[in-house]
């Protein structure tokens, strides 16, 4: 049978009366639309007229106007979009879904693009003309209340008309791929968050596979447009503007330039959307897909979806019971991949028995994975081995993830300098050398009950992990990163030419751990007057209470306890960073932080407060000496070592 191509003599592009008869016979979605938005926006203002007081400094029916029209503009104009979008596309071309139906609308006079236009028009009917209205009563229901922003207004419109534009083509762009009613929505679904599902999933498989692989860089920006929902949440939030005072100024909506962007690439998709129905076949009514040349990709799609989802989900389920690693994850990839391709085969064909004809097809995919994975896991491509030359590196950024004293140079490291990079990359070349040792050591933690003098007794952390990522930008700007979890114990903290070793004296380093405390662009902010550093204080052991209280240093002594910080950190005696809880650590590291706190003035002209805390070590005798004679501490303030603290805690539950 022919596929038939209804044609007229008058072009007449839009036909009213069908217009109309849609308005008429869908009109719950477009009535439901209205209600909810009525609900939201016009009798919430009404609602809300009569409250009192203010927020920020603004009257609060006036900080309630402002905002609310904003607010609803970001996520529930995104949510409420995308799902009545879908619902009025179903509506508007159910007619291609039956064959009945199908065949009647294309035997009228009608030209493909008449009917085309006439529909696409209808179902954006049915979500722009509810919010004009909306827009039009909620005028006179902030002139209720005494105040009207109307730019408030007019930014709720214009997210709804430009993202309705985008969800809504984006609809009718799924509806020409499909033949089935009940396959539309499921499309249009997975298609609008198949880009980052996919890239999660994905970075998930590879980081089973290759040793130090982190994600896949640029494509992550890439992949987040591809995911309308998600790039649009992120993007389209309000801001609050602030004066000198801390007097709430205006209330600003951001990303409208996004949405913009969005309802171009509707416009587009409308486009190939005619383009499709021109050429579609009619008799494909109840197809899964009726375009052709997409059969395939839906196939070895659904295969490939299916083996990084339900595979990588089912290896995790059983990943105490089966050997770990990249092989036995592949198995899992392998049989669901198999899956997926034939339930998607059968969809095609609707019918069960597939595997005769398409066998071939569900071998290539395997083949397919296989090559993939084998390559991966084999490091063909010298991934794992890879380091980048320290000459082409413009700067590096260390994420040692935690490490001790718990305080603010437990702080990611971020370097231009020459010589620091050269370190950073000989360390990377240490851990490479050392991958198996690593890959087969996954210890957590391990501790060990030890004696003290006294006879007290203490835990000490003997052997355990770190996650350290690494993320080099290079010449021209491409960017490398690196994560790896390395394997620590008492043997291989005291080599200083492991990569153990080469961490610790990385992290030791006086010039990282100055910049940890006190970071250049913080000293520079200092030295102009834009910050300030307002108070420094300490908790201490009152000893004849027998507790703890904070002491304040005397203002007029901030200035030398800094310099007293800073020279302690040079030499090396202050700022040490441990990688266990070892008794070195514990016998150190006393139990309490002293406080710095700086205040400044935001963009936003809010004044605001960033905190410094310093963890202090009996080796650092400067600071010591400074605060003593500051009356910080003397005979009945004291300070206690972690060590003291911690056999304290254990001798009291032991007592308990």
């Amino acid at each position: 049978m022919r596929s038939a191509t209804s044609s007229c003599e008058k072009e007449r592009w839009f036909y009213p009366a069908l217009w109309k008869k849609n308005m008429a016979r869908f009109w719950p979605i477009w009535a439901v639309y209205a209600l909810g938005w009525l609900v939201a926006l016009p009798l919430s203002i009404l609602l809300n007229g009569r409250g009192s007081g203010d927020v920020g400094g603004m009257p609060y029916i006036q900080h309630f106007v402002q905002s609310v029209a904003r607010e609803l503009a970001g996520l529930p104009t995104v949510v409420t979009t995308v799902c009545f979008s879908i619902l009025a596309a179903m509506a508007v071309f159910s007619y291609l879904y039956n064959s009945r139906s199908v065949a009647f609308f294309h035997a009228l006079p009608l030209r493909r693009e008449d009917l085309f236009l006439t529909n696409y028009l209808s179902g954006l009917s049915f979500l722009v003309l509810p919010v004009v209205g909306v827009f039009l009563l909620a005028i006179p229901a902030e002139l209720v209340v005494g105040v009207l922003d109307l730019r408030g207004l007019l930014v709720w419109l214009l997210s709804q008309v430009l993202l309705t534009l985008f969800f809504f083509s984006f609809a009718v762009f799924c509806a020409m791929f499909t033949g089935h009613i009940l396959a539309l929505p499921v499309f249009y679904g997975i298609l609008n968050g198949l880009a980052v599902g996919l890239l999660v999933l994905t970075n998930e498989a590879l980081s089973a596979f290759v040793y130090g692989y982190v994600n896949v860089g640029r494509l992550e920006d890439l992949c987040l447009w591809l995911s309308p929902p998600a790039r649009l949440v992120q993007d389209l939030h309000v801001d609050h503007v602030w004066d000198a005072e801390n007097i709430l100024t205006r209330i600003q909506f951001r990303g409208m330039g996004t949405a913009l962007i969005y309802a171009l690439a509707g416009l587009c998709l409308a486009g190939v959307a005619l383009w499709l129905y021109r050429r579609r076949h009619l008799e494909g009514a109840g197809d899964v897909v009726t375009v052709s040349w997409s059969k395939p990709i839906f196939k070895y799609g659904v295969g490939v979806c299916a083996a990084l989802s339900i595979g990588q989900l089912l290896y995790q389920f059983f990943a105490y019971a089966l050997p770990e690693g990249g092989w036995t994850l592949l198995c899992f990839l392998l049989v669901w991949g198999a899956a997926g391709y034939f339930v998607a085969e059968m969809l095609l064909q609707k019918r069960f028995w597939v595997f005769r004809g398409s066998w071939k097809g569900c071998v290539a995919l395997c083949l397919v994975l296989t090559a993939l994975i084998g390559v991966m896991e084999l490091d063909l491509t010298g991934f794992e081995r890879r380091t980048p030359d320290p000459d082409r590196v413009v700067s590096v950024e260390v994420d040692p993830t935690s490490t001790a004293p718990h305080d603010s140079g437990n702080g990611n490291i971020f370097t231009t300098d020459p010589d620091l990079i050269r370190a950073v990359v000989d360390f990377h070349q240490a851990v490479v050398d050392e991958q198996e040792r690593h890959e087969e050591r996954e210890v957590y933690g391990f501790y060990e009950v030890r004696p003290l003098s006294d006879g007290r007794r203490v835990d000490v952390e003997t052997a355990g992990s770190s996650q350290v990522t690494l993320r080099y930008t290079l010449i021209g700007g491409d960017v490398m990163q690196r994560r790896y979890y390395i394997a620590l114990d008492e043997t291989s903290l005291a080599d200083p030419d492991s990569s153990v070793g080469k961490l610790s004296a990385l992290l030791n380093r006086p010039e990282v751990i100055e910049e940890q405390y006190f970071p250049a662009e913080r000293e520079k902010a200092l030295a102009d007057g834009s910050l300030q550093l307002t108070s420094i204080s300490l908790p201490v052991v009152n000893t004849e209470r027998g507790e703890y209280e904070t002491v304040p240093v005397p203002a007029d002594w901030r200035e030398t306890v800094i310099q007293a910080l800073k020279a302690d950190i040079a030499d090396g005696s202050l700022g040490r960073r441990y990688l266990l809880e070892d008794l070195d650590r514990l016998e150190h590291c006393y139990y309490t932080d002293l406080e710095l706190i700086y205040q400044y003035q935001s963009t936003d002209s809010r004044r605001q407060e960033v905190r410094t805390n310093v963890t202090l070590q009996t080796t650092a005798g400067r600071t010591l000496d400074v605060l003593r004679q500051a009356g910080v501490l003397d005979d009945t303030h004291v300070l206690e070592t972690q060590l003291q603290r911690n056999a304290e805690e254990r001798e009291t539950e032991s007592y308990d």
